[in-house]
């Protein structure tokens, strides 16, 4: 068995992504028999059936989708391995890919990422807000280093590590019927509107926990990402919100919205760090890992 080259695999992904050697052909900048003659080989080499060549295009079998999956992996490690090595070349010495949720992007992040880059200045990171479940896909996938997640979500085979404590809040407006408590309970909130999460977040699987328990459906006025977006829509009245306690308070001083404690177990929560093994992070990512874990 001879081995896969990565321009084999290149071609592989450009058929399957086009369903046709014609476009992939073109896409590619190639003959089509050529792509053909290299697709050839490979199922001959793995002695299994790659595509269903039907008159209306090429399609996957199930060996297909496997391969596609991690010739996917590969060529996206190549690229990172590239990106990488270009790194050191500039003198920046390592990039490292980090997912958060919106409550580690907005609260904790920022700072934690400045200290870091004042011991490591030549270090890179390239920093994207997710909701949990795309957050532990993309560690899984190896499409990030490090993610940070909340802890409604438990991965079975990644690597986690706490990072902070974090409470969960009630955001209401000041005219609103339960802006005369200081708090509450979840049931006390379930009749009027709310302003949603994005749907899979820490904070929006919380919520349907909670209301499933209770064996009713909240009446969700409005979804919307980003707290900014979410405490301007309560202060405008049109629905009530839980959030991080700590970006609550923040808003309440400037907007006319009240912070509410909730008595509920599950407000109490924690933000969590996860990797797909320590051991085979860069030594950027690892760096970066230790900073968050002792911070």
């Amino acid at each position: 068995m001879t081995r896969v080259d990565l321009i084999t695999l290149s071609l592989f992904i450009a058929v399957a992504e086009e369903t046709s050697l014609a476009k992939a052909a073109e896409r590619e900048h190639l003959a089509a028999s050529a792509i053909s003659k290299r697709l050839a080989d490979l199922e001959l080499n793995f002695d299994i059936k790659l595509f269903e060549r039907k008159p209306n295009g090429m399609f996957l079998t199930a060996a297909g989708s496997a391969l596609l999956h991690h010739a996917r992996l590969v060529m996206r490690n190549v690229a990172d391995l590239e990106a990488e090595l270009h790194d050191f070349s500039a003198g920046v010495r390592g990039t490292i890919r980090v997912q958060a949720n919106a409550t580690a992007m907005a609260r904790y992040l920022p700072e934690d990422l400045k200290s870091f880059l004042v011991l490591y200045p030549e270090v890179r990171v390239e920093l994207d807000e997710s909701t949990t479940p795309d957050t532990l896909r993309a560690i899984a996938d190896n499409a990030a280093d490090i993610g940070i997640y909340g802890d409604v979500i438990v991965p079975a085979d990644l690597t986690s590590l706490i990072y902070r404590a974090d409470r969960l809040a009630l955001l209401v407006p000041l005219d609103h019927p339960l802006a005369a408590k200081e708090c509450i309970t979840f049931a006390d909130t379930v009749e009027y509107d709310y302003i949603g999460a994005p749907k899979g977040s820490s904070i929006d699987t919380a919520l349907t926990r909670a209301s499933t328990d209770l064996g009713v459906s909240l009446r969700m006025s409005t979804r919307t990402s980003g707290f900014d977006a979410i405490s301007r829509m309560v202060a405008a009245g049109l629905g009530i919100a839980v959030v991080p306690d700590s970006v609550a308070t923040s808003y309440a001083e400037s907007l006319n919205v009240k912070v509410l404690k909730l008595n509920e177990r599950w407000a109490e929560r924690r933000l969590m760090i996860c990797v797909r093994s320590i051991d085979a992070l860069t030594p950027a990512a690892a760096a970066f890992l230790a900073h968050l874990n002792c911070t």
